[in-house]
């Protein structure tokens, strides 16, 4: 593996770019490829870039910092201690649809063989 080292990123922000990145720096790269997904023109070679949801540290409801304590709920937000419940934050997830599909697929229908009358 060699190295470029004096090779700056193509758009001039003044950091170092890389060749798999064509010529940017990795934050001008993501920005690059989120213009692109905006804009429709991804090409499928490309690796998807996905973005990690891991620094969210404040309650979506009271904004609160939590760190690294919150509670994630299943319509996909992170609350804290006050507000994990669904009934405090005004949760959009249908639990009770939820539990129906889950009961649904779980248990299915069991029915006997017919008797055959004579």
């Amino acid at each position: 593996m060699t190295w470029e080292t004096n090779q700056r990123c193509s758009t001039g922000c003044g950091f170092y770019g890389n060749s798999k990145t064509e010529g940017m720096c990795s934050v001008c790269y993501k920005n690059f490829l989120q213009r692109q997904i905006s804009a429709g023109q991804v090409n499928s070679s490309e690796p998807e870039v996905v973005v990690d949801q891991a620094k969210r540290t404040r309650c979506f409801y009271c904004h609160k910092k939590i760190g690294h304590i919150g509670f994630d709920c299943r319509c996909g937000n992170l609350f804290c201690g006050k507000h994990r419940c669904a009934e405090v934050h005004n949760c959009t997830f249908d639990y009770k649809a939820d539990a129906a599909e889950k009961m649904k697929n779980e248990n299915p229908v069991v029915a006997p063989e017919k008797i055959h009358k004579i």
